[in-house]
């Protein structure tokens, strides 16, 4: 008689037990809190908002030294749009937990 197919952990280096349900709902929410997408995002956030604030307010000497053109400004805007998109994409799709992988039984 086979046994069915049980949902096995990956081991995980440097773990001595399995972890709990909670414990994995925790690792879970330090992996998103500490994404990647999110740290890129909040800083480029940042510096578009100071960049854009500059680039308002700057003095119109500095705004027009680069051909006319106010660099401050439009590196600022751009700077805004690319963290709130890493922000957003790190929102949409949070960081999962790992697949669970079928192990056949051995059979003798």
């Amino acid at each position: 008689m086979s046994t069915p197919e049980q949902p096995v952990r990956a081991p995980v280096p440097g773990a001595s037990a399995p972890r709990s349900a909670e414990e994995e709902r925790e690792a879970i929410k330090a992996a998103n809190r500490f994404d990647i997408r999110r740290l890129i995002g909040g800083l480029f956030t940042l510096y578009g908002v100071i960049l854009t604030v500059l680039g308002i307010a700057g003095s119109p000497h500095v705004k027009h030294q680069a051909a006319g053109i106010n660099v401050d400004l439009w590196t600022g805007i751009g700077m805004l749009i690319f963290g709130v998109l890493m922000i957003v994409w790190a929102l949409s799709r949070p960081v999962a937990a790992e697949p669970l992988l079928r192990v056949r039984p051995c059979r003798p």
